[in-house]
């Protein structure tokens, strides 16, 4: 059993799985020039994000978390301030070019609040269609007298 691994300027390395996973994370570490202390994870080709980084330093085989022959796009994660939320840098190059969905995924991954900004902005922009109902005078209140009549009026 084996997985690619794509990272750089297109490279890819082809990796045994039946190994720990903090071998797994060390060795795609130093392949891809990252320091020891970055959190590295994998994006499989479907666009699920294999949380790899919460599990770094575990002797747990790394076979159970991947599939065979699958190909993954190696990310590296930009933990923010604590106000901030944690984005995910791909480290293959020129993704949008060789993967669109997947970094059109990774867009979403690394800014969850957008998705929010949109539906409340589209909620904004709705919001004055449902309240016009309520705020328009009614046609009992606006409504022309045909000429000749007469309105009613009730009289005690």
């Amino acid at each position: 059993m084996f997985i690619t691994v794509k990272f750089g300027a297109n490279s890819e390395v082809l990796l045994n799985p039946y190994c720990q996973i903090f071998i797994l994370t060390d060795y795609l570490k130093k392949k891809c020039q990252c320091e020891p202390g970055d959190s590295i994870d994998l994006l499989d080709e479907s666009g699920a994000l294999l949380n790899l980084s919460e599990m770094e330093r575990s002797s747990e085989s790394a076979r159970n978390y991947v599939q065979e022959r699958q190909q993954y796009i190696l990310l590296k994660i930009i933990r923010g301030d604590g106000s901030e939320p944690i984005r995910y840098q791909s480290l293959l190059e020129k993704l949008e070019q060789s993967h669109p969905l997947l970094a059109e995924r990774l867009e979403k991954l690394s800014n969850p609040q957008l998705k929010e900004k949109a539906r409340t902005s589209m909620q904004k922009k709705l919001r004055p269609l449902k309240e016009s109902p309520s705020t328009t005078p009614t046609k009992s209140h606006t409504q022309s007298h045909k000429k000749g009549s007469v309105p009613f009026h009730r009289t005690t």
